[in-house]
């Protein structure tokens, strides 16, 4: 309710930032906290924690060394069923604490789309809907949504946030590149020893820990904070996870929920005039 307002204080009083996530509810609060972090010249970390995730950090490596080519088209998913049943149900339901499905758990893999994508998105268009099952009847807003994202140089990519769905926690990853494709903790690649070296019929495993549940004990709260804190003692931006890198992802955020809302795309530079 009040990241708005204390972000503010404390950048004002020179202190550096742990900020969970969502950022801000609005454009407006995010634009202020921005213009406050900025003046004071404080360093800031937001919780957007799975950018430290053994699955995204083995993600990352394996598109960086270029093992999927130039990637094209990229979804990654948000389902996680939060109801009666899980502690953040109790706020998460009232639409001025966790504001939309994408901004209160699926902005986890919108994020994530945005680090594996890299570029600028010129627009979204969303859709968003909810489940008829009484469980989830306290929500004040649609607890699944779509969005489309398509990015300034062509590319496309799609987030899904469904908070509302009756299975197993899922992070679900599908990258798709010239040279290769990535699917969760599996891989396909023509760069390892050429096109006929690995079997068209069979996918490659990668070792890493998959993100397969949203209890705060299995996030990697820890590494990343010890990078932080790193940082600060050498007087340099906390990487992948910035205010600066967080507040653009909430701009396609709340481009994805005014997108829902209208029932059209919304482009990023209308947004940010």
């Amino acid at each position: 309710y009040q990241h708005a307002k204390q972000v503010i204080a404390a950048a004002a009083a020179g202190k550096h930032l742990i900020i969970e996530k969502p950022l801000a509810l609005n454009l407006k609060d995010l634009r202020a906290m921005r213009r406050a972090v900025a003046k004071a010249g404080v360093k800031a970390c937001v919780c957007f924690e799975c950018r430290y995730s053994s699955q995204f950090l083995a993600t990352k490596a394996v598109i960086d060394r270029g093992l999927l080519g130039e990637i094209h088209y990229g979804e990654i998913d948000y389902y996680h069923g939060i109801g009666p049943w899980y502690g953040q149900f109790r706020w998460n339901t009232k639409r001025n604490a966790g504001g939309s499905s994408l901004l209160s758990a699926g902005c986890h893999a919108l994020d994530a789309l945005l680090l594996c994508m890299g570029g600028e998105v010129k627009s979204v268009s969303s859709y968003s809907t909810g489940s008829k099952n009484s469980d989830f009847k306290k929500y004040e807003y649609d607890t699944s949504s779509v969005t489309i994202l398509k990015f300034k140089d062509g590319r496309i990519g799609k987030t899904a946030s469904v908070i509302d769905c009756i299975q197993p926690y899922y992070f679900h990853t599908h990258l798709v590149g010239s040279e290769g494709s990535l699917l969760d903790n599996k891989f396909h690649s023509t760069k390892l020893g050429g096109t006929n070296a690995l079997s068209k019929d069979q996918w490659s495993e990668l070792s890493m820990r998959l993100l397969d549940s949203g209890d705060v004990n299995d996030h990697p709260y820890q590494t990343q904070f010890e990078t932080f804190f790193n940082a600060l003692a050498k007087g340099k931006d906390m990487p992948l996870t910035d205010f600066e890198t967080a507040a653009k992802s909430h701009e396609v955020i709340f481009a994805a929920d005014l997108s829902a809302k209208t029932n059209k795309p919304v482009k990023l530079s209308e947004l940010r005039a």
